[in-house]
């Protein structure tokens, strides 16, 4: 018995040209750690809640993270986690959360790239692949998105992808109020990637969080 076996959403993985996405595992800690530790942003930019790629116990606390994620895994609440590569290298992660997705077919998304990875489009592909997987695959109706007002890179992604604003939150940030802007794409805006997508693992990952869908 492989470990896919027990545990489907390991085997997902969504290929979009040169970018794929894969389910992420234990093994891909250390590396997500080493592409944190080089750079996400700016010195003078701050587009989490907390500065959690800066902090020095980040690769602990990203690896609890992703065991906690993985353990709370039921068909009324998940997250998947993946880690993404470009031609090969790993360049970022990007996740998918939601509750109720049975009733609802709505769900979250977030994501984020080694800084010496971006401005080659690959934010934009990734976020582009993730939707083509939660509609065509999973029959999301709508998908949502959420990025502080001083991120235009998550916002220019977010245009580039068919979403539109759909309000905004006040929220403490490192003890400053900032405003963090909602948006949603629907299947009708969203704008696709040039590239097919091809998705595996689909089915067993279905049916372990009780979905009936048609591959």
């Amino acid at each position: 018995m492989d470990l896919v076996d027990i545990f489907p959403a390991f085997g997902i993985r969504i290929e979009c040209g040169p970018v794929t996405l894969r389910a992420m595992r234990e093994s891909d800690a250390t590396r997500v750690a080493e592409l944190a530790a080089e750079g996400i942003h700016a010195p003078s930019a701050r587009p989490f809640l907390r500065p959690w790629n800066l902090e020095e116990e980040q690769p602990t606390t990203s690896l609890q993270f992703y065991y906690r994620t993985w353990a709370s895994v039921t068909p009324e609440s998940w997250t998947l986690l993946f880690a993404v590569e470009r031609d090969g290298i790993l360049v970022g992660a990007q996740d998918m959360r939601t509750e109720s997705f049975a009733v609802l077919r709505t769900a979250e998304t977030g994501s984020w790239l080694g800084l010496a990875h971006q401005g080659h489009g690959t934010g934009t592909l990734m976020r582009q692949a993730i939707l083509v997987f939660a509609f065509d695959h999973l029959a999301a109706v709508q998908m949502t998105s959420g990025a502080w007002a001083d991120n235009p890179s998550s916002h220019r992604v977010s245009e580039k992808c068919g979403y539109g604003l759909n309000g905004y939150d006040l929220r403490d940030r490192q003890g400053e109020p900032v405003r963090s802007d909602r948006f949603v794409v629907t299947p009708g805006t969203f704008v696709r990637p040039p590239y097919d997508v091809v998705v595996t693992g689909l089915e067993a990952f279905a049916r372990s969080v009780g979905l009936d869908v048609t591959p």
